[in-house]
């Protein structure tokens, strides 16, 4: 009892100690008029209900006293619920169109994201993510309050024409920790025309970040320096961003009339608004592809065309597709596959096409240092019928992992036959 209470004491002192935030009874324009009065800016914690980092900050760096010193000398903050539950209580609902709001207008897709905004509520400086310690904590909101490493104010001299390096490199590093890919991937290349050895390491690095684009200063860098590029960030990186590239360039406006990518904070991209086109010319793709990309059309094709019938929901040419794939392909990607098997169990409800599935799933089976293939294809196999063995793979899965996870669930209805997830 009495370490319960020594317990709770020091939770208390932590919080007393830490970020005041100001109570829930307050309006956004409340908020506004409180930084006026005490001559603040205000810091917003936009979290949700569901992301671990929003927790681990709230739990382990906000209630420190160096933290609460600096935060509460200098902003009024409020904490910002931005997504809503069923168990929300009445002030977290009196702040959902005002949540909403904030949200739409700085634009938050990435969490956790703190915004630091002056008395008028416009955006000087933002941090998406959390940080390890205090002292990163710390040092990242300073440059909030500092007008020559604000992001609003770097932001406006970029657009106004500054264009240096020591500058490039400060607003890139400002634009990363703010999740604006959009000028993040700007400020890189312009960078990139300064510099006089692209395949430098810190330049290959910053060639992978912001590159998106066939016509961007660090494409040709990526394409035709195999070796040098997958030294310093993977062959599969490299690839990937090939691939991500030459599908929006040589695939999408062909596959989808009128489609569009929309990019979020963080890289999530989603393809969509389009209509399908069911008279694709991929002879034509391929001779496009095979010009340009040499070695790497085979994937690039490969994974264009999985798209267009996932989407088409054509399961049949899909598993062809795969099938065709494993027949053929001496290096098999299992990544590919097990990405595909999952795609497969998310969309499809048709028991045949899971059938079909099985001989190309098959080799998730033997990729004993991914156990979680294992899950999948049992997954699969229970899909397709096949419940003895479905739940056999299941039970591998666990005696490898050795996880307290819900599969010890999913083989109990595995044998009653019930609906996995």
């Amino acid at each position: 009892m009495l370490q319960l209470l020594l317990v709770c004491l020091f939770d208390q002192a932590q919080q007393s100690n830490g970020i005041k935030f100001e109570e829930k009874e307050l309006t956004w324009k409340d908020v506004k008029q409180k930084a006026k009065n005490k001559s603040k800016y205000i810091f917003i914690d936009a979290y949700t209900t569901w992301c671990g980092p929003c927790k681990y900050m709230s739990k382990n760096i906000f209630p420190q006293k160096e933290v609460g010193d600096f935060f509460n000398e200098n902003f009024i903050s409020i904490a910002l619920q931005i997504d809503t539950t069923k168990n929300d209580n009445k002030i977290i609902k009196r702040w959902y169109k005002d949540a909403a709001m904030i949200s739409d207008i700085y634009k938050i897709s990435v969490f956790p994201t703190y915004l630091f905004l002056n008395q008028d509520g416009v955006l000087m400086h933002t941090i998406t993510g959390a940080s390890e310690n205090k002292d990163d904590f710390i040092a990242k909101a300073k440059n909030a309050i500092n007008p020559l490493t604000q992001y609003a104010t770097l932001k406006e001299a970029f657009e106004n024409g500054r264009r240096d390096s020591s500058f490039l490199t400060l607003l890139i590093k400002t634009a990363r920790d703010a999740s604006d890919d959009s000028l993040l991937h700007a400020c890189i290349n312009y960078y990139l025309t300064t510099q006089n050895n692209l395949l430098s390491t810190p330049n290959i690095s910053l060639i992978a970040e912001g590159t998106s684009k066939s016509s961007d200063e660090g494409f040709d860098i990526l394409l035709n320096h195999p070796k040098e590029v997958g030294a310093v960030i993977g062959k599969d990186r490299r690839t990937g961003i090939l691939n991500t590239i030459a599908f929006d360039e040589e695939i999408f406006p062909l596959i989808m009339i009128n489609g569009k990518k929309t990019v979020y904070g963080g890289g999530l991209s989603i393809y969509g608004g389009g209509e399908m086109n069911k008279s694709v010319d991929w002879d034509a793709i391929t001779t496009t592809l095979n010009l340009k990309y040499g070695d790497l059309s085979k994937s690039i094709l490969l994974n264009g065309k999985l798209k267009y019938y996932d989407w088409l929901e054509d399961w049949e040419n899909f598993n062809d597709l795969l099938l065709d794939y494993k027949i053929k392909e001496a290096d098999i990607d299992t990544n590919l596959i097990g990405n595909m098997a999952y795609k497969l169990i998310a969309n499809c409800e048709d028991t045949q096409s899971f059938r079909n599935a099985i001989g190309w799933a098959s080799i998730l089976a033997a990729d004993k240092k991914n156990p979680y293939s294992l899950k999948i294809y049992s997954k699969i196999l229970y899909l397709a019928g096949e419940n003895d063995m479905a739940i056999d793979f299941m039970k591998e899965y666990l005696q490898l992992t050795n996880k307290s996870d819900k599969s010890g669930e999913i083989i109990e209805k595995m044998r009653k036959g019930e609906k996995i997830e």
